[in-house]
Parts: structure tokens; sequence; C-alpha cells
């Protein structure tokens, strides 16, 4: 009975908190994100990695997985410089304020089966912003 009770407690305790939140945290990611900023801060002064108008997209999905491509902004008639490309699974640790990128595939062998962690925040519900830590920091507004 004491076994049974604790069971039902834990079941009422985990349905009423945690995973509702968390599922809805997920679900603000949902869909397609387009790059607006890519910056990197460094004594106070702000660098543009990709330069000012850097080109990308972000796209996570309700199966739980996502597809990640940027590039700066591309001259006419010459292939791009540089490129990030990688795709694979996701996960929202919303109690630490981070995304998970379970990286299967990228345009760098290195990438390729890692964890890349981002920390997270939604400015409205258009506009997030992610962040692996220290001065980076992309912006990206939701494709409508």
């Amino acid at each position: 009975m004491r076994k049974t009770f604790a069971v039902l407690l834990l079941v009422v305790i985990w349905n009423s908190t945690g995973p509702a939140d968390i599922l809805a945290q997920s679900d603000r990611f949902l869909g397609a994100w387009t790059l607006v900023e890519w910056t990197n801060v460094r004594d106070g002064e702000t660098f543009y990695p990709y330069g000012e108008e850097p080109i990308g997209q972000i796209v996570y999905t309700e199966s739980g997985r996502m597809t990640a491509v940027l590039m700066p902004s591309p001259v006419p008639g010459e292939p791009p410089s540089q490129f990030v490309g990688y795709w694979g699974g996701f996960s929202v640790q919303s109690e630490v304020g981070t995304v998970t990128h379970h990286v299967e595939g990228s345009h760098s062998s290195r990438m390729r089966r890692t964890d890349q962690v981002r920390y997270f925040q939604f400015e409205g519900s258009d506009r997030l912003v992610l962040s692996p830590g220290g001065d980076s920091e992309l912006t990206w507004a939701r494709v409508r």
C-alpha cells in the first residue's frame, strides 16, 4: 500500500509540474527561424563573424529533429567563403535555460556526434536568442 501511494504521489507531482512546463517550453522552439544577427562582443566591441547581414535558418520539428544552416551574405557570382550546416535531434532543458542540439551530421567532422549546448532566451513569440556561452549570440526571427 505504501509503495502504491508513493508511486501515485510521484506520478501526480510529475504530471503537475515539470513535464508540462518543459513540453510547453519545447513547443516554443517548433517551426522555422531565420538568422537576423550573429554577434561576438569582446572588450566592449561588437564583431560580426559572418558580416552584418548573415543568412541562415534553423528548424525545429515536433518529432524532435533540427537542422541549421548559416553563412555570410553571398557575393553575387561567388560561392560562400564560409558555411556552417548541421542536423540531428534536439532536447530542451528549460530548468537551466538550454537547448541541446544532438549533432548527427555536419559540414565539419569535428562537430559530428557531439552535443552542442545553447543558452536560449525568447523575446516575445517571434524572436529567439541562442548563445553557446561566452561572448557569442545568434538572434533568430520566426518565419511566418
